[in-house]
């Protein structure tokens, strides 16, 4: 059947939008967590994708893939097509720190995922409980000199990055500390508020209502700048340990291989979220803070990365395991 010319040409060009909107809404798209539901990376990812829908009409289901350190959803990833259509939110230091820490995570950080964007971030902190004594780090410096037996830190567990800080301060101030890692950050708080232990080295935003309601001493963060909600408390550059100073991230990422044109789309999606006032007010309310460039420079920052947690990781002695 013969069509006049402009009926043909008003069909292609309803031919061309529906094609453009099956591109911009992917159907069947996976955003894989590896922690169980209600912790930190979920509750990023879901703003995530929550915000997502809003701004570009695109919905996404996430999917919890708890276990192993983040180790199930990186596995869940790296068996996926490279397509674009499986993602993953995960901290960077967790997916650069796996590969050193456990012998069976046969991946490499750089080579094998490709970033598209990092979603929020944050720093770490130093805080004291009822346990250890001074006002400041030089006054808790001062006093674990002269009570090595009592001179100890919390940290959520061997291998992470609050452990390899806390080794690289006490290789910075001269000053013996013990490392007592826990299974998560719940009983190392514990620990630390009942006095079992001095001090507790944890993220930024978990120190903050500890701090407010006088519970926790924090005398030190790892962003370069100051946390407003942490009024007072000096960054590790203005205490004069910039090789503590160190900002995490939550990242979006797409197995390597991805073609071009879906990376870019995705990068596209995510930067215009990250333009959202009501996504920036979410992740603000999360206690996070937004990446001055969420989709840029990525490759180099997790290579930089990388060498800076391979450091703090030598420093600490520790060695990798099965």
């Amino acid at each position: 059947m013969k069509y006049p010319k402009v009926l043909r040409g008003l069909f292609a060009a309803m031919l061309a939008v529906a094609a453009g909107t099956a591109q911009a809404q992917p159907a069947g798209v996976r955003v894989l967590v590896g922690y169980p539901a209600g912790g930190a990376p979920d509750a990023v990812a879901r703003v995530f994708a929550e915000h997502l829908r809003q701004v570009s009409g695109v919905s996404v289901v996430v999917e919890n893939r708890a276990g192993a350190t983040g180790k199930l959803a990186i596995d869940a990833v790296q068996a996926a097509p490279a397509d674009g259509q499986t993602l993953m939110v995960m901290p960077a230091s967790s997916l650069l720190l796996t590969p050193m820490v456990l012998k069976s995570a046969n991946y490499d950080a750089v080579r094998d995922f490709a970033p598209v964007s990092a979603l929020a971030e944050y720093g770490f902190g130093v805080a004291l409980g009822p346990a250890a004594q001074g006002a400041t780090l030089a006054e808790f410096m001062a006093w674990a000199k002269s009570h090595a037996d009592q001179a100890n830190y919390a940290t959520p567990g061997l291998g992470t990055p609050q452990h390899f800080l806390g080794a690289e301060l006490a290789k910075q101030a001269g000053t013996p500390l013990t490392h007592v890692p826990y299974r998560g950050g719940a009983n190392a708080v514990t620990d630390v508020l009942g006095g079992q232990v001095a001090a507790l080295i944890t993220t930024e935003q978990l120190l903050v209502p500890y701090h407010a309601q006088g519970k926790l001493r924090p005398v030190l963060i790892t962003s370069p700048q100051r946390n407003a909600k942490l009024p007072g408390v000096p960054t590790a550059r203005e205490a004069g340990l910039p090789q503590l100073e160190a900002v995490d991230w939550f990242g979006l990422f797409v197995k390597a291989g991805t073609p071009a044109d879906r990376l870019a789309e995705w990068r596209a999606r995510a930067d215009a979220v990250m333009a959202s006032p009501a996504y920036r007010k979410a992740i603000a309310d999360l206690g996070y803070a937004l990446p001055a460039r969420p989709t840029a420079g990525l490759g180099p920052r997790l290579e930089r990365e990388r060498g800076q947690w391979s450091d703090r990781m030598r420093v600490s002695g520790f060695k990798a395991t099965e």
